[in-house]
């Protein structure tokens, strides 16, 4: 079974057809939870509602964060850190918390994972081999 379903194309023009990618992710932190992500690359951050939070004892950020919507409204969003497996990927993420919301999956979670859509094949694909993203890191031979 393919964690991957590609649903029906919906046509933007007459020139281009958009289709929508969703995934079924494990969701990790104290437990674990599986649920079906919407796959956004047009979010930058991964979105999740409070109840899955919850259920996988996700810990929250201490403050909200104003953030603008995809129809241009802004709002006050809690945050939580969770771990994201998708695809054969694991890797750690920060998600909003939105009420009411379909779990998105934003384009910093697919970096972290080092994934990107195929629009053609409406599926996820890998970027690079797998891998920790380490930022900031220095090889030893470069010095202090």
């Amino acid at each position: 079974m393919s964690p991957i379903r590609r649903l029906r194309p919906q046509t933007r023009d007459t020139r281009s057809v958009m289709a929508q990618v969703v995934v079924k992710a494990r969701v990790t932190a104290r437990r674990s939870a599986t649920a079906e992500f919407l796959v956004d690359t047009g979010a930058t951050y991964s979105i999740i509602p409070p109840a899955l939070a919850r259920r996988v004892g996700a810990p929250t950020l201490p403050r909200k964060f104003v953030v603008s919507l995809a129809d241009g409204t802004r709002r006050r969003l809690g945050a939580c850190s969770i771990g994201v497996t998708v695809a054969g990927r694991t890797g750690p993420t920060i998600a909003l918390l939105r009420a009411g919301a379909e779990p998105v999956l934003g384009v910093e979670t697919l970096e972290v994972l080092g994934l990107k859509v195929n629009p053609d094949k409406g599926r996820l694909e890998p970027t690079r081999p797998h891998a920790a993203l380490l930022v900031g890191a220095r090889p030893r031979h470069l010095g202090h």
